[in-house]
């Protein structure tokens, strides 16, 4: 029975190992990411002074509304960037298996160590 219970449950602790990396390797970049329980971070990477990734919706249902916040601060906690930002559509669209990607133009070059990025997702529309 130990044994039974060992095997089935063994599966799920190695795809819960398998998942922790890359939010570790985020962190260890300065990259924060929250969604809502309706998109999900994929690929976010910073490529030169180009902060990008995308979305992924969660649900089977398209995300109708939502925008990125996004905000850049030296390792003092002081702001150097904080804005809005749009994505590309790909995750309204009821069956499209497209991530939906964002990029977003850093003011400086990024500095491990240095920068921290934090990026948010709310289901709500964008507000100037």
């Amino acid at each position: 029975m130990n044994k039974t219970l060992l095997a089935a449950l063994l599966p799920l602790f190695v795809v819960g190992c398998a998942a922790t990396p890359d939010k570790t390797a985020l962190q260890a970049q300065g990259i924060s990411v929250d969604g809502a329980s309706t998109v999900a971070f994929r690929s976010v990477r910073v490529e030169g002074t180009t902060l990008q990734g995308s979305l992924k919706r969660i649900g089977r249902n398209p995300v109708h509304f939502g925008h990125l916040d996004y905000t850049v601060t030296d390792a003092s906690g002081k702001t150097l960037q904080s804005e809005q930002t749009d994505y590309s559509g790909a995750i309204k669209q009821r069956r499209s298996p497209n991530a939906s990607r964002f990029s977003i133009p850093l003011k400086q070059a990024w500095q491990p160590g240095v920068h921290r990025a934090s990026i948010v997702w709310h289901d709500q529309p964008h507000q100037p």
